[in-house]
């Protein structure tokens, strides 16, 4: 019978490589990936089509063309007289496509099957072949059969064990989980060598047992390129053969490639964690930078500011009533000095509100009374200023250090400088979390730069903030750490 000639992938395999049975069978992971995708039937199904097999070489045409030489053989040599011809020699032909078909056993009965249709003819004409050539053919017709029978035998299996091969190398090629590679190999180790049971061992995993472990294993080791992955360990009833041998080798160099690929691709998903995680990280540092220095150009300002007012206002004004000071004394007989001493009284109220103002700015007098008072007190300047409603509960939340009262004072004020008029703000504590929460609702104008300063701010001392076109939210936490008493 001519061989089935397979094209594609599996037929590239063969021409390029040896038979398992020769030596290991290498299946590379891409090259069996992209079987499997040409197929479009996965890697269960990938093995189904196989053998091909065109109508003239199917099995019931060759059984057909068998029998019919049978019948032909044997009516030819009916009709034959001669004893001295040797037609039914040509039984090896029929007996040869019975047993390349059917395997050893059935090549046996097709030469039984001959030898009784030559017997038949013996025994109906006189011309037949005596014991010696009966002899001799029934040896030509089992020599046939067997040999024909056995090499059927050893392809169909050599077969099946290719297709074993090739469909648990797509399997493990499209392995999803991490854990599933063990009992897969397990599974089709006894799919691939007839066995009781087997045991993968795979480094850093449990062992994974399929069937019954007997006291008699094989063992293979799960490597490639020189990296040991683990073990395969094989129990049997007999020592198993070459073929086995040579098939358990293939297949644990499958699952080692299969390992090392889910070791390598696990190490390019931490490595792309890794880099999300710093581009992350450095987008932030650059925003935190951004934010800092917005902080420190304001705090710059607000000391320019300070510099300004004492050095300009202060110092200037508290000159100029030295200088008066002085006119007054040499005046003080004349009836000018009550006018002057009017202005100069001004000019130094003047000064003392300004440096009160100053004060204020620097510490409010009011956060000596507490957190509460100084809110209060900030929540009647804003209802002054155009906001709507202004509410401020901080019952249960009780010694607080000053730090973190400036802190949180200082954030509400700036907050009610960013949103400008709101219809509602309220601000309240949560005794158990020691947190200050503001909510802001109906905002009319937020600056936006100003909100990205405060948001810098909340962010330093671990807070956070949130905020829309007309709302805004921010949560302050009232046990800071040592770094809060460096931000305010």
């Amino acid at each position: 019978m001519r061989s089935v000639r397979v094209s594609g992938l599996w037929g590239a395999a063969r021409r390029r490589t040896p038979s398992p049975f020769r030596g290991p069978l290498p299946l590379p992971r891409a090259r069996v990936a992209h079987a499997g995708d040409a197929w479009q039937g996965g890697p269960a199904g990938a093995t189904s089509a196989f053998p091909v097999r065109r109508w003239t070489e199917r099995r019931v045409v060759v059984l057909a063309a068998a029998a019919g030489l049978f019948a032909a053989i044997f009516a030819l040599r009916q009709t034959s007289t001669d004893g001295s011809d040797a037609t039914e020699l040509l039984y090896v032909v029929p007996i040869s496509l019975v047993a390349l078909e059917l395997g050893l056993l059935a090549g046996v009965g097709a030469a039984a099957l001959a030898l009784g249709l030559v017997g038949i003819w013996t025994l109906s004409s006189p011309a037949g072949p005596d014991w010696v050539g009966m002899f001799t053919r029934g040896v030509a017709f089992l020599a046939v059969g067997t040999v024909a029978g056995r090499f059927a035998d050893r392809m169909r299996d050599a077969r099946d064990r290719q297709h074993l091969l090739l469909q648990s190398g797509l399997t493990l090629a499209h392995l999803t989980g991490a854990n599933d590679l063990p009992a897969t190999l397990a599974h089709r180790a006894r799919e691939l060598v007839a066995c009781r049971g087997t045991r993968v061992e795979l480094t850093g995993r449990p062992s994974v047992d399929a069937g019954v472990l007997g006291d008699t294993r094989e063992h293979v080791p799960i490597e490639a390129r020189g990296i040991r992955y683990g073990t395969l360990a094989v129990s049997t009833s007999r020592p198993i053969n070459p073929e086995d041998r040579a098939a358990l080798t293939v297949l644990t160099l499958q699952a080692a490639v299969a390992a090392e690929n889910q070791r390598l691709l696990e190490g390019e998903r931490e490595r792309a964690v890794i880099r999300a995680e710093l581009r992350d990280a450095r987008l932030h540092l650059v925003d935190r930078g951004h934010q800092v220095q917005e902080l420190i150009v304001r705090q710059e300002a607000e000391r320019d500011y300070l510099a300004h007012e004492l050095h300009e206002q202060a110092a200037q004004t508290l000159a100029a009533v030295l200088l008066g000071l002085g006119a007054l004394e040499r005046e003080m007989s004349s009836e000018m000095a009550v006018p002057r001493l009017d202005t100069l009284r001004s000019e130094i109220d003047s000064t003392l509100r300004s440096l009160r103002s100053l004060a204020v700015s620097l510490r409010p007098p009011a956060l000596a009374l507490g957190l509460q008072a100084a809110l209060e007190r900030l929540a009647g300047d804003a209802r002054s200023r155009g906001f709507d409603e202004m509410t401020v509960d901080l019952q249960g939340v009780e010694d607080l250090s000053a730090e973190t009262e400036t802190m949180a004072y200082r954030v509400v004020e700036e907050a009610l400088d960013v949103v400008g008029t709101a219809r509602s703000v309220s601000v309240r504590a949560l005794a158990g979390d020691r947190q200050l929460v503001m909510a802001v609702v109906g905002a009319r104008a937020i600056a936006g730069g100003k909100l990205a300063v405060l948001g810098a701010r909340v962010e330093l001392v671990g807070g956070t903030l949130s905020a829309t076109a007309t709302e805004l939210h921010a949560v302050i936490p009232l046990s800071p750490g040592r770094e809060l008493a460096a931000v305010t």
